[in-house]
């Protein structure tokens, strides 16, 4: 009867470890969609606008994707690290 009453109690123990542990990954997935969608944002609105500039200048579109790619992906890299070394 004592044997049972423990593997009982470890029985719960296990569940409330693994539901507590399923609620820190879903948090973690939510965090990592918020930011991700700020990213996202952040490098949309710049590859637009430079987009247009690029057309603007008279600049073809695989040519102005390829720049607008590359200077909107470093710029938003080194913010991050700007803001990881403050």
């Amino acid at each position: 009867m004592e044997a049972s009453k423990k593997l009982m109690a470890m029985f719960f123990v296990c569940i409330i470890v693994i539901s507590s542990s399923m609620a820190d990954e879903e948090n973690k997935a939510e965090e990592f969609k918020k930011s991700f969608e700020i990213v996202a944002n952040e490098y949309k609105d710049c590859y637009n606008d430079c987009q247009k500039e690029c057309t603007n200048e008279g600049f073809g579109y695989t040519r102005c994707e390829m720049k607008c790619d590359t200077e909107c992906s470093a710029k938003l890299l080194k913010e991050r690290i700007e803001k990881m070394k403050n």
